[in-house]
């Protein structure tokens, strides 16, 4: 909104408008004939200028008749002003625009006020606000089939659960409102126009509509929520009514007090996460943001039943913090799994805290009371009974079935039984930690575990290095179910002593004598979170956890463990984990092959079928050298572009001493070359107009790979344009002498045989293709990994590559048919040409041997999308390179039919004798 229409507002600018609006006296000497057309033209601007605020001058006084306009005063010292700002909020309604309501769908808005100013009525702020309203279609996914839910983090390198990502279309409009905010009633009414996108995806402009909030004044625990509408003020409405609620953000007036019980038995340590610092609000927001799971165990069904609590997960979807440690939240509970935190929650219940942090006992003290709803709209909510007692703390110790990052509980504080309905958020997915050096882990399964591990034989020598305590983060690895479909990711959670934070460990005592030892042992105690999607029994795809602990074997990569998994209400510790690390050193694509098996009997409810796990993947020191092994072929890539370029320029230097080399040199050959080099740089022009990444990882170094790349594709057009003149001057130089007849002739039998050759070489690969295609489909379908696309014309083009290693068979065949002597080939040429198809052969088979194969490899030169490698090909074809180069050689001094039958070549003499005795 601009500084006119804030004017417009205000009863002085109106009567200011009219009095430059009306006809100025007329003169006694003045001509009306003179006036009425000066009348006009003033007319003119100042009714186009009505027409742009008439929404907001005549109807802000009828759509908002209980907060008149006033005059602005002028800015100047005084009480601060509100903020009246609302980061987020739910609305309901809309459906034309934003697309239908389901609870699945984030809808929200945003109050953003651009100014806030005093008026001459000391009860009225003027204020002018932007508010965005977003909502429709809009779906969480982690990724293809829901399966993928794991990615690759390069930085700390190791898999870490893959964000939510969000498909289909929404409705979003912003709106640019102004209007009157009395601080009296807290009533806020405004406006405006918006304009944006529907559902649809229709675009809608210049929306009139009226926004009115009452906000609490003051807010507190029994009146916690901004309520309002948003409304159409068009004849015609292209939107229904919006009902709108938010958390209150300001003016909050916090109780006395919160009563906290102490915690219950097993549960009296906590960390002092703020011990030798103030209290953060940010920081303990960071903390409770992950999603809380409900434990109805242990005696808790009456606290559920007396609250209406049946969902099994709790969200502190809202925190605020005073500086002195006041606190209030608003707490959603939900069954949704992949609810969103960043948007205000509705939940199938919600409740509303206050309380405090208590220092002494670093522990988070609330008093709530039930959210309901008030009206026919869900956003309609009202704050009703209390009685609801919440606690939070952060557990100093963690076991196999205990091992939450934050911990809760919930209770009715009108029941003595003192019962409590227990929560927990996870141990693993927090990236933020904070400070956790003082956390210790009970191992209570190692003793079981060890049994297993001697009576399967996991303690059996193997020849090889492999992960241990000082190499962790191998120890993290994603698997893949081999039977069933299905991947899962698998993370230590401690190692001996250690915390494993996803990227390092936090040592309890890095010079503890009890630390050092523990590094050197061969068993170590570990535990391990280890989550999963699949088809687990008869469900259907959906993440699960399981808790698991037991011993690893750094002399032989043996892992064993016992673990927990939690179903519904009940929890099964009979399951057993077992995985084997492939040596650092093995040249090997399977480095983790284990299962997961129940040990109980096939009659039991909570048996399952093993599952046979695999994990394909490197170790970080192989990431380290895949790395270095990028760096080096795009070093390669481009010494070889550039020697190729330096080989046709020695051509070109060739014919220009020799003009008799042009006729003689292959057109067909040439043609081959110069198709080499334009259909890379075809392809590469292509990609530069893809918005796709297709790297899993951020590479260390990968400047140099970009620059590099930049260079190599310099220096491709540059040899192809070389190429070019090259083919040019071959045409030109056959073309002007006709005494060339016979070089023609000889190339049209050059084509009538290369050509068959080369369609029969296109035949032969798309059947290859279409054999092998299933194969890759099959490969797929066990790894479950996304389908990488390997269409026939990428085979083509490997067959190409398969042609331009055989460069110089035209002109061999030309050779031979005009038995011709000229060096048309300088020596540099076709044999350094030559050296260039044959090197990423003999690289490839070095490749194999000392580098470790990839299922998505990233490959910089001796790509199999440029040509045919496997250990046959990389033998048949530098031979059969090397051998088109040798008969080059000696065609250039023996003649082109050296190798022919001699009968023959001294028939053609013959002739040749009689022809010119004549």
């Amino acid at each position: 909104m601009g500084e006119g229409r804030r004017r417009d507002l205000t009863p002085r600018s109106i009567s200011a408008s009219q009095s430059q609006m009306a006809p100025p006296r007329a003169s006694p000497t003045h001509r009306p004939r003179l006036a009425l057309p000066l009348i006009i033209l003033l007319l003119i601007p100042a009714a186009a200028a009505a027409g742009d605020t008439s929404l907001s001058t005549f109807s802000y006084s009828r759509h908002c008749p209980g907060l008149p306009a006033a005059l602005d005063l002028p800015a100047g010292d005084g009480p601060a002003l509100p903020a009246l700002q609302l980061s987020t909020g739910y609305f309901s309604g809309g459906a034309r625009v934003f697309g239908p309501e389901t609870s699945s769908q984030p809808r929200s808005f945003s109050l953003l006020p651009s100014s806030v100013a005093r008026t001459a009525n000391a009860s009225l702020l003027h204020v002018s606000a932007t508010l965005p309203v977003s909502g429709g279609r809009r779906r969480f996914r982690y990724g293809l089939d829901g399966r993928n839910l794991f990615e690759y983090d390069g930085q700390a390198r190791h898999f870490r659960p893959r964000l939510p990502r969000f498909t289909g279309r929404r409705g979003s409009i912003t709106f640019g409102l102004e209007g009157y905010y009395s601080t009296a009633s807290g009533f806020l009414c405004m406006v405006g126009t918006g304009s944006g996108r529907a559902a649809d995806g229709k675009p809608v402009h210049f929306l009139h509509v009226v926004l009115r909030l009452g906000f609490p004044s003051p807010a507190n625990l029994t009146r916690s929520f901004v309520t309002g509408r948003l409304e159409s003020v068009d004849t015609i409405s292209p939107i229904e009514p919006v009902s709108l609620v938010a958390y209150a953000e300001e003016g909050y007036a916090y109780a006395e007090s919160a009563s906290c019980p102490p915690p219950p038995a097993g549960r009296l340590d906590a960390l002092q996460v703020f011990e030798g610092r103030n209290f953060s609000c940010a920081h303990l927001s960071s903390m409770l943001k992950q999603p809380f799971r409900l434990d109805y165990r242990n005696g808790s069904e009456s606290t559920a039943s007396s609250l209406g609590l049946h969902q099994r997960y709790m969200y502190v979807n809202r925190l605020q913090c005073k500086d002195d440690g006041a606190v209030r939240a608003y707490v959603a509970f939900t069954n949704q799994t992949e609810a969103s935190r960043y948007y205000f929650m509705l939940g199938e219940k919600a409740v509303v805290a206050d309380g405090f942090w208590d220092r002494q006992r670093s522990r988070l003290c609330l008093k709530g009371c039930h959210v309901v709803n008030s009206g026919p709209s869900r956003a309609d909510l009202a704050v009703g009974e209390c009685g609801i007692g919440m606690s939070f703390w952060f557990p100093a110790v963690w076991s196999l079935q205990q091992r939450s990052f934050a911990a809760g509980l919930v209770w009715n504080t009108s029941l003595k039984s003192g019962e409590a309905i227990a929560a927990g958020s996870s141990a693993i997915t927090p990236n933020y930690r904070g400070n956790l050096a003082g956390l210790k882990y009970n191992y209570t399964k190692v003793d079981e575990a060890m049994k297993h591990y001697e009576k399967s034989g996991l303690n059996k020598n193997r020849k090889g290095k492999f992960p241990d305590s000082s190499s962790y983060r191998d120890l993290v690895f994603r698997f893949f179910v081999q039977k069933g479909g299905g991947s899962g990711y698998a993370s230590p959670v401690t190692i001996g002593s250690m915390l494993f934070d996803g990227n390092s460990l936090v040592v309890p005592d890095p010079f503890s004598h009890h630390v050092t030892t523990e590094m050197k042992q061969r068993l170590i105690n570990v535990s391990y979170d280890i989550y999963y999607v699949g088809n687990w029994s008869l469900e259907s795809f959906h993440r699960r956890h399981i808790s698991a602990e037991g011993v690893y074997d750094t002399k032989t990569g043996s892992l064993c463990m016992i673990a927990c998994r939690v179903l519904n209400v009940s929890s099964d510790c009979e399951i057993l984990v077992t995985a084997q690390f492939s040596s650092l050193d093995a040249k090997v694509a399977q480095h983790v092959k284990g299962t997961i098996r129940s040990l109980r009997k096939k009659t039991d409810p909570l048996f399952f079928e093993t599952l046979d796990i695999a994990s394909y993947g490197m170790y970080v020191e192989q990431v380290d050298e895949s790395i270095w092994r990028m760096d080096l072929e795009s070093t390669m890539a481009l010494i070889s572009m550039t020697l190729a370029c330096i080989f046709i320029a020695v051509q070109l230097f060739h014919v220009n001493k020799v003009p008799e080399a042009l006729p003689a040199m292959s057109i067909t050959m040439l043609v081959v070359l110069a198709l080499g080099y334009m259909i890379p740089l075809v392809l590469n022009f292509e990609a530069l107009f893809k918005n796709s990444n297709k790297q899993t990882f951020p590479l260390a170094g990968g400047g140099w790979l970009e620059v590099n790349e930049v260079m190599v594709r310099i220096i491709t057009m540059i040899t192809f344009l070389l190429q070019l003149r090259l083919l040019q001057l071959a045409w030109s130089a056959r073309s002007v002498d006709v005494s060339k007849a016979e070089s023609w002739a000889a190339e049209r039998k050059v084509l009538w045989i290369c050509l068959p050759l080369y369609i029969i070489g296109g035949i032969i690969t798309w059947v290859v293709h279409m054999r092998f295609n299933h194969s890759r489909r099959m490969l797929r379908q066990v790894v479950q990994i996304k389908p990488v696309g390997h269409a026939f014309w990428e085979d083509l083009v490997s067959y190409g590559g398969l042609i331009l290693d055989g460069f110089l068979l035209p002109q061999v065949i030309l050779n031979a048919f005009s038995d011709s002597k000229v060096r048309a080939l300088s020596l540099g040429f076709y044999i350094g040409s030559t050296m260039i198809r044959s090197l990423p052969h003999v690289y490839d088979v070095f490749r194999r041997k000392h580098f470790v194969p990839s299922l998505r490899p990233s490959y910089m030169y001796a790509s199999p999308h440029d040509d045919l490698f496997s250990l046959a090909w990389d033998i048949v074809i530098p031979c059969g390179a090397l051998l088109l180069t040798v008969v080059v050689f000696f065609q250039q001094r023996l003649g082109g039919g050296f190798f022919l039958c001699s009968k023959s070549r001294k028939t053609r003499e013959y002739e040749m004798v009689s022809t010119v005795s004549s």
